[in-house]
């Protein structure tokens, strides 16, 4: 086998005896041709050295996505009334994301889990940190004790993840054609532990019969495939370079609208919106984020919502537990003021 000194002298033109011991190479380079020779090799290791720093350069120039398939193998999520896995589901569209973005030149796209394995929501947490991404969407398929509960809805904790969000919710809703549940307040370990921005979507009800079905159905797990590949450009401002497909309305029978089942409040809490209910007469509001906002430490035990530790008074609308509003000014010293010009809203604000 030729050394790397036999191939430098072919390259370089100079006649070289391979059978020279190594160490009369130094002598060999003190020659006539020595000039030459350490002209050609320093060019030849900077044309490599610029090689490798403008493969480093691009690299660093991309947008890293991380796809985050939810559950897996001992974790199966939500299963649907044909006995259809939720996990199973999540990886499909993850990977079929990761098809539409991986040839992009200008994205990096990062799977949390490209197979059956099961990953604790840390370690998902850990490989959307390391990668410094820039964007994290954790993929889910919603589920209900009601089976006609129905639609599409995108999740977010921090402020500065609303707009990715808006974004993906916008794309995914026109390419399911079911309900818009809207974009909504989430405490999710995965989209509160990273530090990108992070959202979890909820494609679908599994527990939906009809929902299940389209969930599984290749065409629609395309078209919102591509969906949240286009949203994702959109957001890190990179052009789309998939498939240019539009998303079309989905086949599955149109659910009417649900009427909320309570008047709804108008809630600010330090300049975000939240909505609320009034049931006799009361202001009921929703307790995890508004409560956090205030400083409480948010539990849930035996049917009842916590704060601090102290169960209070819950009603729990959709899944999620709803408490007095006054309850916050006793526990959390909150101070909340009606508007007598509008009924329907409440300001609350935190202790001074």
């Amino acid at each position: 086998m030729e050394s790397k000194i036999d191939l430098i002298m072919q390259e370089a033109g100079i006649e070289w005896d391979a059978n020279t011991p190594n160490e009369d190479f130094p002598n060999f380079l003190k020659g006539p041709k020595r000039p030459f020779l350490l002209s050609w090799v320093t060019f030849t290791y900077a044309q490599d050295a610029d090689k490798s720093n403008n493969w480093r350069d691009n690299e660093m120039g991309k947008k890293t996505i991380v796809i985050d398939a939810g559950h897996g193998a001992k974790d199966p999520g939500a299963v649907g009334p044909t006995q259809k896995n939720e996990k199973d589901f999540n990886l499909t569209m993850a990977t079929k994301v990761e098809a539409i973005l991986k040839d992009n030149p200008e994205l990096k796209v990062l799977l949390t889990r490209r197979t059956d394995v099961f990953l604790e929501l840390e370690e998902r947490v850990s490989i959307a940190n390391k990668a410094n991404a820039d964007v994290f969407v954790s993929i889910h398929a919603n589920s209900n004790s009601n089976k006609a509960a129905s639609g599409t809805q995108t999740y977010y904790m921090r402020p500065t993840s609303k707009n990715l969000a808006n974004t993906l919710h916008k794309q995914l809703v026109e390419a399911t054609g079911l309900r818009d549940r809207g974009v909504t307040y989430g405490s999710f370990y995965v989209i509160k532990h990273t530090k990108m921005d992070a959202v979890l979507l909820e494609v679908g009800f599994i527990s939906n019969v009809v929902e299940e079905a389209a969930l599984f159905d290749v065409d629609f797990q395309n078209r919102v495939a591509l969906a949240i590949a286009k949203g994702l450009c959109t957001h890190v401002g990179v052009p789309f370079t998939g498939p240019d497909t539009k998303p079309t309305p989905t086949p599955v029978t149109p659910k009417p609208a649900e009427t909320a089942p309570y008047p709804t409040m108008e809630v600010i809490v330090s300049g975000q919106d939240f909505v609320g209910y009034s049931i006799k007469n009361v202001t009921f509001v929703p307790s995890r984020p508004i409560g956090e906002m205030l400083g409480g430490k948010i539990g849930y035990t035996n049917g009842k919502v916590t704060i601090n530790g102290d169960a209070v008074e819950t009603v729990n609308i959709n899944g999620i537990g709803h408490v007095p509003a006054r309850v916050l000014t006793t526990v959390l010293g909150a101070r909340i003021f009606w508007d007598k010009s509008n009924p329907k809203r409440v300001d609350i604000f935190p202790k001074l």
